[in-house]
């Protein structure tokens, strides 16, 4: 896997991980695009003691970086406490899971040579 599939992997965790989480917003609100992310938050590049570390993610109540070198999600709350750590197989099942299903075994070669 390459960097940035590991990266948009580290990505789609951070965002389904916030649609777990349950609204900020009064339980009459009526969500109309349900589809759509819940949560607006940003991406910054992780430099610590000069060295690239990874992605942080930030919304208004919580933050998450994803460390390249260990290949873990570390998800924190307001505090600064860490409420969820996915590591890499834990990422790709999730990642996996949430792709759709396709068959890639061919019996048969889809163009044959002249």
């Amino acid at each position: 896997m390459t960097p940035s599939q590991k990266l948009a992997r580290a990505r789609h965790c951070f965002q389904a991980w916030l649609n777990t989480q349950p609204a900020e917003d009064s339980p009459d609100t009526i969500q109309i695009r349900p589809s759509e992310p819940q949560a607006e938050w940003s991406e910054s590049v992780f430099i610590c003691d000069g060295f690239y570390r990874g992605r942080r993610f930030r919304t208004d109540s919580t933050s998450a970086i994803w460390f390249t070198e260990e290949d873990e999600l570390k998800i924190h709350d307001e505090d600064g406490s860490c409420v969820e750590t996915l590591s890499s197989a834990e990422m790709e099942a999730q990642f996996a899971a949430a792709q759709p299903q396709t068959d890639t075994a061919q019996t048969e070669p889809l163009r044959r040579a002249a």
